[in-house]
Formats: structure tokens, sequence, C-alpha cells
């Protein structure tokens, strides 16, 4: 009705989606009929919008461009284009190329809002079981059953010293053995906390380990001020905390590994399909 409305003439506005006068003809008699009045002024070779039709063309034009982008906006959905990526990610995947993957999805799919969080792993595995995110970057290897996961790259433990600290870790992290430390919290990261005390252990003790806390930058600044040293992975350079020199341990345990994590049942997400391509396509160009 709105298509015969802009053209008045049957002719035409019949070829616009593509069906036939009589057919054309027909919906309008039906429309005019639910309405209870005609919409049209039908003379031998003109046709005008009554009164009334004007305003009810006025009121349905609006209406129909709220369903085109209604539409639009599936059929983006269908392909990806739209909807909502929910990112979990740690210290780690900054610096190994998660801003890369960032910039490369929004440029390819700029209709598609991200939601980023930064996580542990413990956490990022709990999101992805109940479906509050849609892709992790983890620590793996990963053992839920429901949860898809494939490295990407390596990473691994270091020393943090402080200007103060007496040791001399390049010998060796055993002459850590009497400092104090300073650690992430096991409640904030199981799996880091875990892999502190691993890799302390396949060095010959046990950490004494003064000071938990909840997030890595603080642990190095208290690792800058004298209060102990650390075990962090060697992306929390990317903080750039300053005076806090890092060493390798010597401990093959020390590294590794992070990659990227989906549940299962997401991966015929077409937005979450999409971002695996980019990341995929950033590792095997």
């Amino acid at each position: 009705m709105v298509v015969l409305a802009d053209h008045l003439h049957f002719g035409r506005a019949a070829s616009v989606p593509h069906v036939s006068q009589p057919a054309l003809t027909k919906q309008i008699h039906k429309i005019e009929d639910t309405l209870g009045g005609a919409l049209f002024v039908r003379k031998p070779r003109q046709i005008t919008l009554m009164r009334a039709g004007e305003g009810f063309v006025a009121r349905a034009r609006p209406l129909l461009n709220d369903v085109q982008v209604a539409a639009d906006v599936f059929r983006g959905a269908l392909r990806g284009e739209a909807g909502l990526l929910r990112v979990g990610f740690g210290i780690a995947a900054i610096a190994g190329g998660l801003p890369d993957f960032i910039h490369r999805f929004r440029r390819r799919f700029p209709g598609v809002q991200i939601a980023m969080r930064d996580m542990s792993t413990p956490a990022q595995l709990a999101g992805l079981e109940n479906h509050t995110l849609d892709v992790g970057f983890v620590r793996v290897p990963v053992s839920s059953e429901e949860i898809s996961a494939w490295p990407l790259f390596r990473d691994r433990l270091v020393v943090a010293v402080g200007p103060h600290t007496r040791s001399h870790p390049r010998r060796g992290l055993k002459l850590l053995a009497r400092e104090p430390f300073i650690v992430l919290a096991r409640s904030v990261s199981a799996s880091l906390y875990d892999h502190i005390l691993r890799t302390c252990r396949a060095a010959g003790f046990t950490p004494r380990i003064v000071q938990e806390v909840a997030e890595l930058f603080t642990a190095l600044n208290l690792v800058r001020a004298g209060a102990g040293v650390g075990l962090v992975p060697n992306s929390s350079k990317v903080l750039k905390v300053p005076r806090v020199r890092y060493f390798e341990t010597g401990v093959p345990s020390a590294d590794f590994s992070i990659g990227i994590a989906v549940h299962k049942s997401s991966t015929s997400d077409p937005v979450v399909s999409n971002f695996l391509s980019i990341v995929r396509e950033s590792y095997h160009p």
C-alpha cells in the first residue's frame, strides 16, 4: 500500500515488490475492507490518496521502516555481523596478541558489540560453562568436557625482584628459598597460585608466602617496595612497573600455554565463529 501511495500507479507499484497488478489490487481491496473505507480515489487514468489514506500512510511508513531495520539486523545476526561477543582474558592474552584480534574483528564486523572482562582462567572457564562468556583466553589444556580449547602461544613464570633484593636469582630460583614471596591469591587464580607452588617445589623448596594480593600490578609494586619477591607470568612485563627486574627461573615446569576456549555449543554461533576465524587468520595468515 505504501508503495502504491508512492507511485500512484498500479502497474509501476506492482513492479517494485515483483507482484502482479491483479494481486496488488486484491491486496489493496483487502486492506480497505479491513479498515472499513477507501484509501485511494480511483479514476480511469489517475489514482490519488484520500485524506484518510494520507494519514494512514504517514503512520504506516515509519512502521515499515522499523520492520526493515529489524529484518536487516536479523539477517546480520544470522551472518555474525551483529550481536554481542563476550570475551574473557588475562594479562598473557594482552601480551600475546588479543588487542590485534579485537582490532581486526572490529574492522571486519563493526556491527558486533564486544564486551571484555579481565578474568583468571578458572573464572573464565566458569563463565564459558554457564554461558556468561562466549570466548576465553585461558591456560591450556582444559579438563572440562563442555569446552573446546586449543593453544595459541606460550608464556612462563619468571622471578620478579625489587631494587633492594640481596639474593641473586640469576643463579637459580632455589637461592630465593629464604625470601618472602608475594603472590596472587588462590581465590583470584587457583591455576597461577598452584603453578607457583609447583615451580618452587621443582626448584627444591616451598615458598614462604607473606602476602596474597588481588592483582599482579599490586604484587609487582610490593616487590618494588621491597616487601618480597614474586613469581609472575613473563607477560606481566607489559605492566612496566619501574625498578622491578625479571630473571628466568631455570625450571622447565615454569612454562605454560595460553589458548582460546569456547563452549562446544557456541561453535555454531556465527559471531563466535567469525571471531575464531580472525584468530586463526592471525596465527595462520
